[in-house]
């Protein structure tokens, strides 16, 4: 089944502002669930990889680019190719302001608190800040130092400032080409292009060390922008172009093989398959940072069930209220980022292990600051711009 079916497939009802409340709704889902792994509770031992070997960094990317391809190309439709390098331009720069925001607070306060009060987790989150703390903040503001909890706004970044060059390549040789390109560059990934590139070049010439460039290997994961961004440009083309409401639908057996695929790795990710084959092979097929072969089958299987039953998952009503994070998403996921480094200073060891009620407030205190940005923003919104209103 071809790209331009994919996005054919997807009947969510849109606002008038554009937006497709069910993708909020799951957008805030993903922001929930990160907030549950990222906490130092018990939770995140139910919410780690809860589905199979997927977490909720996978779906926020994708679900960001795809958004983004949407927005990309009403922009342009609108205003032009150069009314769409201002928007995407603006968006970036809005998302590196609330990056700046994160580092300011963590180099002062965090570290602050980390030194004084002894808190090796916060010690080991700065590191290298605290070893060479002007290299590292011109490093940090250059995004190559990026460090844990604070690594997923940087790539956010530069696959927003990639977006032009993708969507240009796109226009002019098709989107199919532009992903393949991107597929080679993810299998290069797979076999250590990230190490490589870090031996041999130093752009900057700041000596970051490896292990504080952020988690995420960028040449992977390059791969769930490239592909949401395609299927989020032709789905507004097909919402735009498309002389019939009727929506094509996924072939049955392509649901059965998701279905089944999925729920073979739900099985395998609660047992112990580490224990069944090389653990290096496991770890190769299985890592995380590197977006490894298992983890990208597991989620575009995942990804299919929810274009097929996402719209009746998401008119439960009890997940109607996620839209609101979802339509805030970077003001809530930067207050998610702070609660968690918060949470981890509670405690003097690497490892945090809380006490239950102190898990109970970080929860609580957690999700309640996460839904009150979300109402501010949502306040903030309509006062300044009424016509945004969902």
């Amino acid at each position: 089944m071809g790209l331009k079916t994919v996005t054919q497939t997807v009947s969510q009802p849109v606002k008038k502002s554009g937006r497709v409340v069910e993708l909020d709704i799951l957008r805030g889902f993903l922001l929930l669930w990160m907030a549950l792994t990222h906490l130092p509770t018990k939770a995140s031992t139910l919410s780690n990889q809860t589905f199979g070997f997927v977490s909720g960094a996978e779906g926020f990317i994708f679900l960001a680019a795809f958004m983004v391809g949407q927005i990309q190309f009403r922009a342009q439709r609108k205003r032009g190719e150069l009314g769409a390098l201002r928007d995407i331009g603006k968006r970036t720069l809005r998302v590196y302001a609330y990056h700046c925001g994160l580092l300011a607070i963590a180099f002062t306060l965090v570290a602050e608190v980390g030194v004084a009060f002894h808190r090796d987790a916060l010690r080991n989150l700065l590191s290298y800040y605290l070893q060479s703390p002007k290299r590292a903040i011109i490093a940090a503001v250059l995004l190559e130092y990026r460090p844990s909890l604070l690594d997923i706004l940087p790539m956010y970044v530069m696959f927003m400032a990639m977006t032009p060059i993708a969507r240009k390549a796109a226009q002019r040789w098709s989107w199919e080409p532009v992903i393949y390109s991107s597929f080679v560059v993810w299998a290069a990934a797979q076999f250590g292009l990230r190490a490589w590139v870090y031996r041999h070049s130093d752009i900057f010439g700041l000596h970051v060390p490896e292990n504080s460039t952020g988690s995420f290997d960028l040449f992977a994961w390059q791969l769930l922008w490239i592909v949401g961004l395609a299927l989020g440009t032709m789905y507004a083309e097909n919402l735009a172009d498309s002389s019939t409401k009727e929506p094509l639908r996924i072939p049955r057996w392509l649901l059965q093989i998701s279905m089944a695929v999925a729920a073979v790795f739900l099985v395998l990710r609660y047992c112990p398959a580490d224990q069944w084959i090389d653990p290096n092979v496991y770890g190769w097929l299985v890592d995380k940072w590197h977006l490894a072969s298992v983890r990208i089958v597991n989620f575009s299987a995942i990804a299919l069930l929810l274009v097929r039953y996402g719209t009746s998952i998401a008119s439960v009503a009890v997940f109607r209220p996620l839209a609101r994070l979802g339509q805030a998403s970077i003001e809530v996921f930067s207050v998610h980022v702070l609660c968690c480094i918060g949470a981890d200073a509670l405690s003097h060891d690497a490892d945090p292990n809380l006490p239950w009620w102190q898990q109970i407030i970080v929860l609580v205190a957690t999700i309640s600051a996460m839904f009150l940005t979300a109402r501010a923003h949502q306040l903030w919104v309509a006062r300044r711009h009424p016509e945004k209103v969902i």
